[in-house]
């Protein structure tokens, strides 16, 4: 077990639930507001608990495996980076799916598995978070203005 595996997800986990903290006890936002970041912060919490209390319970499975694990490939490190250009040239929500259907397309997933997948970004980012929610996010590209 390496300090990096119980190190990152509790400094992620200090991190959300500060933010969560501040926001209801200091900015006092109101329900509608706040109902959201608090239901996915608490996700992310319990992901980050249930990962460290892994790690922690198995340390020797945990390291079997990352010593089995192969190397992170540099082409899958720059896929990380290009979602930026995607939202850019085409904005958050049509560039968002793009990046989903030809990241998804370029790892040897199914078509139909990556139209779905970009089908549903588009759904959720438009229909749940912009028309429901309404978030402002950028429809059109960033270069337009």
């Amino acid at each position: 077990m390496t300090r990096a595996q119980t190190i990152f997800p509790a400094l992620i986990l200090a991190f959300t639930a500060s933010m969560l903290a501040l926001g209801y006890f200091h900015y006092h936002y109101s329900w509608t507001s706040f109902a959201f970041p608090l239901g996915a912060g608490v996700v992310i919490i319990a992901l980050c608990a249930s990962e460290i209390l892994g790690t922690l319970r198995h340390p020797v499975a945990d390291a079997e495996r990352l010593a089995n694990m192969p190397a992170l490939p540099l082409r899958s490190i720059l896929w990380l980076f290009a979602l930026a250009p995607f939202l850019w040239a085409f904005g958050f929500v049509v560039g968002a799916a793009l990046y989903l259907l030809i990241s998804l397309r370029g790892h040897a997933f199914s078509w139909r598995a990556s139209i779905i997948t970009a089908l549903l970004s588009l759904l959720v980012s438009w229909g749940l978070v912009i028309k429901v929610l309404g978030v402002q996010l950028p429809i059109r590209p960033l270069w337009m203005g």
